[in-house]
C-alpha cells in the first residue's frame, strides 16, 4: 500500500474503503486522495479520516499511482477522459462502476495505461468485504494489496462481474433482508426488538466467521447441528416448504440480469 490513491468521487462506497484502510493502517491516510463533483463531500471524508483532497480529477490523476473511479456508471468515460490528460507515466486507473467494462474504460485512457475492474461491498467498511478483480496484471498488482488490507480479493474473468456483483455485490443488502425478517421473526415469538436484534445479528456474524475460519461447509454445518426430528429440521423443513431456496435462486438470478440490463444500456 506504499503508493499514492486517488479517489474520484468521495460518496458512500468511498467513505467505506477509506474507512476500513485507515482503520487497517492509520498511517496510509496522507497517501490517498480524493475528489468529488459535489462541494464539501470530499472535504467531509478528508475531515474525518486525514486524507487528502484536491479539486478536479486531473488534480488527482497528477499525483497519484493508483487513480480509482468511484463515479456512477454513465460518469466513467468522461472521468476516465479527465484523467486521461494528467495521467502520470506508470499509474493505473481502476473501475467500481457496475456494468462498465474493461475496453470502455481503456477507450479513454491512453493505450499504456494499465486498467483494472472491481467490484467490493459495504463490508470493507470493517475490514470484511469481499472484491471481485479483473484486469491487467500491471494495475492488478497495484490495486489487489489495498482491497486485500480490507477483505477478500477474488480474481475472475470479467464474464462473471455481472454474477459477482449480484452475490457479493448486492449480497450484503439481500442479506441484511433475510436478517431483518429474522428479527421480525423473533419479535413475533417474544423477544423485544433490542434482545431480537441481538440474538439474530449476533448469531448471523458467528456463523459465518464460524465457516470462514473453520473452513466447514455450510451444508456439513446444518447436517451436522440438524438431529432428526429436533427443532433445526423443523424449521429447515418449514423455510423449504415456504420456498426458500428457490426464492434465493430467483434473486440471484434477477441481481445478476438486472446488472446486465445496466450495462447494455436498459
Amino acid at each position: 500500500m506504499a503508493v499514492t490513491l486517488g479517489l474520484v468521487g468521495a460518496g458512500r462506497l468511498a467513505s467505506a474503503l477509506v474507512a476500513g484502510w485507515v482503520a487497517a493502517d492509520p498511517t496510509c491516510a496522507p497517501r490517498i486522495l480524493a475528489t468529488d463533483r459535489y462541494e464539501g463531500v470530499a472535504e467531509a471524508l478528508a475531515t474525518q479520516y486525514g486524507i487528502g483532497v484536491r479539486d478536479t480529477p486531473a488534480a488527482i490523476a497528477a499525483e497519484a499511482d493508483l487513480v480509482i473511479l468511484l463515479v456512477k456508471p454513465q460518469d466513467v468515460p468522461g472521468a476516465a477522459a479527465e484523467v486521461a490528460t494528467t495521467l502520470r507515466a506508470g499509474a493505473c486507473v481502476a473501475s467500481a462502476a457496475a456494468g462498465v467494462e474493461l475496453a470502455t474504460i481503456r477507450a479513454a485512457l491512453a493505450d499504456e495505461t494499465t486498467v483494472a475492474r472491481f467490484m467490493p461491498n459495504i463490508p470493507v467498511a470493517v475490514g470484511g468485504g469481499v472484491s471481485a478483480v479483473c484486469g491487467d496484471p500491471v494495475a492488478l498488482a497495484v490495486l489487489t494489496p489495498w482491497l486485500q488490507a480490507v477483505g477478500t480479493a477474488v480474481p475472475m474473468d470479467e464474464s462473471m462481474f455481472d454474477a459477482a456483483t449480484a452475490i457479493s455485490g448486492s449480497g450484503p443488502g439481500m442479506l441484511a433482508y433475510v436478517i431483518e425478517t429474522f428479527v421480525a421473526a423473533a419479535v413475533d415469538v417474544g423477544f423485544s426488538e433490542n434482545d431480537a436484534n441481538r440474538l439474530v445479528v449476533d448469531t448471523f456474524a458467528g456463523t459465518g466467521r464460524y465457516l470462514a475460519e473453520t473452513g466447514e461447509s455450510a451444508s456439513a454445518l446444518r447436517e451436522r447441528v440438524t438431529s432428526p426430528g429436533g427443532t433445526t429440521a423443523a424449521g429447515i423443513a418449514a423455510l423449504e416448504a415456504a420456498g426458500l431456496p428457490a426464492a434465493v435462486v430467483a434473486a440471484a438470478r434477477a441481481a445478476r440480469d438486472r446488472g446486465t440490463e445496466l450495462r447494455s444500456g436498459s
